[in-house]
């Protein structure tokens, strides 16, 4: 994919494919499990997380369009460590969401084939997405823009299924309405302990900003076309997502929805409506599948980047004849196949771990871009205030702190924190022995 191929629809298209996946059609049933119908508020300060988090980054590309974006911009201004941390970081946290998409995957498989191990699936759209990506990235911006058409589509279905449903249309059970949202135990069952518990879940959904900042710099005026990007993409996930949760909740009472299945399936299920559960699970399985492949391209060139850069080995940088990275990619594969034996050896939790494995490492790197971004305002000539973004890493440290407050996820904290250690300590490593002149 060449500068000047991607057109601003195609990349809010791009956009909204790489952020719209498992994170929500899934993982909105574990942060509604966790906190109840008080997760509409979470949804909200988590899109106001990542408004900030976009506009950082749309601030940076406008000023200096790149490929590499906000590793180039974090070596610029914080120097080599910042460069290594923030690309190796975003490599990690990309690697940890292919994992988390293609477990995803396989569990909404399942919904047809209850008897298959969970393992098949995850092994079998493990090497579907790698044999996608080896075809190269000539057409990524157009399939991209199909896929996330579909994604829209449906969730403009369940919208308007949900309205439907509560105005007494396709529904098998009578439903209560509004009065569900506090009728179960009340607006915040669990009380502050819930909301901050389920924080991470719901803050999931609103990531993968950083895959319309790669794609951002293929536009044909990229200084022009991100911010506008930014608008819609923001915008229109922010309405999209509060909407939905907020009819599904009206609908099916929180306590009655499964961690272990996709809520709106459940929803779906209440229509009269014949095969619509199994036609929306399988756009959410496309859905799943293509937030993968969005991000198994977006590590890939990351990788890529770090080995230009030299803070990672250069045979990285080699490339086949369709323009693809292939040792980079043959590493990012790596992280499937670790995926593959976690969902034998822990089929019922695989998905939570990882997913909160995933968080806490990408968002990590969400606090790297905001302190760049601050940083690199006096380069750009920006005179005004960083209250917002110091607000921003506030609130994002106490998402990641709050996974504490949930067992499974406090796992994914642990882990999160080892590999950041690991990170940390590789480029002090490296540094000492001198590679970064030398590979």
């Amino acid at each position: 994919m060449e500068k000047g191929e991607l057109s601003v629809n195609e990349l809010v298209l791009i956009g909204v494919g790489g952020i719209l996946g498992a994170g929500f059609f899934l993982a909105s049933g574990i942060a509604i499990h966790t906190a109840g119908p008080i997760i509409i508020l979470n949804y909200i300060v988590s899109a106001f997380i990542m408004s900030q988090v976009f506009y950082a980054l749309s601030q940076m590309i406008t000023y200096k369009p790149v490929e590499g974006t906000f590793r180039v911009y974090a070596e610029e201004v914080l120097g080599d460590i910042g460069g290594f941390l923030s690309g190796w970081v975003y490599w990690t946290a990309g690697v940890f969401i292919m994992s988390s998409e293609v477990t995803a995957s396989a569990i909404f498989t399942k919904y047809w084939f209850l008897k298959t191990p969970l393992w098949i699936f995850v092994l079998f759209y493990s090497i579907l997405v790698i044999g996608i990506n080896l075809m190269g990235t000539k057409n990524f911006g157009e399939i991209e823009s199909w896929f996330s058409t579909i994604k829209i589509v449906s969730l403009f279905i369940i919208v308007i299924v949900g309205i439907l449903t509560i105005m007494g249309f396709f529904t098998k059970t009578p439903t209560i309405g509004i009065k569900n949202l506090y009728a179960h135990g009340g607006f915040a069952p669990h009380g502050i302990k819930g909301f901050l518990g389920a924080m991470l879940m719901s803050l999931i959904p609103f990531g993968g900003v950083e895959v319309v900042a790669m794609s951002a710099v293929k536009t044909k005026n990229p200084q022009k076309y991100t911010p506008i990007a930014r608008k819609y993409i923001v915008l229109f996930l922010t309405i999209l997502y509060i909407s939905s949760i907020t009819l599904l909740l009206m609908i099916i009472p929180w306590d009655t929805i499964s961690i272990n299945e996709s809520p709106f399936i459940k929803l779906l299920s209440f229509t009269k409506i014949p095969f619509i559960a199994s036609i929306m699970n399988f756009v959410i399985l496309t859905a799943a599948l293509t937030t993968m492949n969005g991000a198994m391209y977006a590590v890939t060139q990351v990788l890529y980047s770090l080995g230009q850069g030299r803070f990672a080995p250069t045979f990285l940088t080699k490339k086949t004849k369709k323009d693809v990275p292939i040792y980079a990619l043959a590493l990012s594969s790596f992280g499937l196949f670790i995926a593959v034996i976690l969902s034998y050896i822990l089929p019922k939790d695989v998905y939570e771990y990882i997913t909160s494995a995933t968080g806490f490492v990408q968002f990590f790197n969400w606090i790297i871009i905001l302190y760049t971004f601050i940083k690199y305002k006096p380069v750009m000539g920006n005179t005004s205030s960083s209250k917002k973004e110091w607000f921003t890493i506030m609130l994002i440290g106490i998402v990641l702190s709050s996974t504490l407050l949930t067992p499974k996820q406090s796992v994914g904290f642990v882990g999160g924190i080892i590999i950041l250690l690991i990170i940390f300590f590789l480029y002090y490593i490296i540094k000492k022995l001198n590679l970064f002149d030398v590979w």
